[in-house]
């Protein structure tokens, strides 16, 4: 019999063999076939060790996966609308399913939990991003919420609860826009003002001690500040009035008595704008009255937001910043007519 080769143990034939190699531990792959010198030649390996393979959870995956397309697709939504590529009704619908994106991903999220939990899959990082991006995307949408729920279902606020300013030139953009789902102006008439002061107590009008030019030319100057259109202005003076010597002598000057004195006519001036948000884009007419009175000028301030049945209290913080913003233009003359 050949002799066993280097670190091969030789092994007897038959049962023997595999009852050594079974109470050795070791696992016998040789054959019984082929030519005679190589019959009852047994290779020894020792069993090699296995692990568990945990595999990916699908879940975990595409919750990260939904929560970052999400994401980019609001964001080009927003800019879209933004720069007038989507009208606001097609932005609102955008914004619904891009909130659907979101609220999947969570769900995901809380389906990859229990797999991580009940068959120990991987993926424990993509489900904490995927939720923490659902999370902080939604959180908009839950202020928005809150905001609802604190503020009464409004569109439209002024100043003046019974006497507001009038839109004129916007009024009939808003008509022709209603069709296209423009909110229609609100007519403050069956106890609308009464809302809309019980629910806005500091949206009130200012009296200022000084003339209506003086008032027209800071509003002027916050308008411009801001970036809101003008779109119309009604009775405001003259930037530069016509000289004298332009005039003849015989015409006689406006404002002016028999006695030669130039007389301070009364000057009402109102004012129609358009205000655009800074992030989203949304649109809000604007309307401003000043009256000259007696011994004050009187400001009132109107503000309508064109889609949607609630503003969400914006039209109320746009008037108070706007108001506010002319108190400290005019320090010390103001006071809450």
């Amino acid at each position: 019999m050949p002799a066993a080769a280097p670190g091969v143990p030789r092994l007897p034939d038959g049962a023997v063999a595999s009852r050594f190699a079974a109470r050795a531990g070791i696992t016998m792959v040789g054959l019984s076939e082929g030519p005679r010198e190589s019959r009852g030649r047994w290779r020894a390996e020792r069993p090699m060790g296995g692990y568990y393979e945990r595999r990916w959870s699908r879940a975990a995956l595409c919750c990260q996966r939904l929560a970052l397309v999400a994401i980019c697709y609001l964001i080009i939504a927003i800019l879209l609308h933004r720069f007038g590529e989507v009208t606001t009704p097609q932005f609102f619908w955008l914004v619904a399913f891009g909130l659907a994106l979101l609220v999947m991903s969570l769900l995901l999220g809380m389906r990859a939990i229990a797999e991580l939990w009940s068959a120990g899959r991987r993926g424990g990082k993509a489900t904490v991003r995927g939720i923490l991006l659902s999370v902080l995307a939604l959180l908009p949408f839950v202020w928005a919420g809150w905001l609802a729920l604190r503020h009464p279902p409004l569109s439209d606020v002024a100043t003046s609860a019974h006497t507001p300013p009038v839109f004129v030139e916007i009024a009939r953009v808003r008509a022709n826009g209603v069709a296209a789902g423009m909110n229609p102006l609100a007519a403050y008439e069956a106890g609308y003002g009464e809302l809309v002061a019980a629910a806005y107590p500091a949206v009130a009008s200012r009296r200022y001690n000084t003339g209506a030019e003086r008032i027209y030319a800071a509003i002027r100057a916050l308008l411009a500040d801001r970036g809101w259109t003008l779109v119309v202005v009604r009775g405001a003076p003259q930037a530069e009035p016509p000289s004298a010597e332009d005039e003849p002598a015989d015409r006689p000057r406006p404002g002016a008595s028999e006695e030669g004195i130039v007389a301070a006519a009364p000057v009402d001036i109102e004012i129609e704008a358009v205000a655009s948000s800074l992030i989203f884009g949304f649109r809000t007419d604007v309307a401003i009255r000043i009256v000259t009175e007696a011994e004050a000028t009187l400001v009132d301030m109107r503000s309508a937001n064109r889609y949607g049945p609630h503003d969400l209290g914006s039209n109320a913080r746009l008037i108070t910043t706007f108001l506010g913003d002319l108190d400290r233009a005019l320090a010390g003359l103001a006071g809450e007519g």
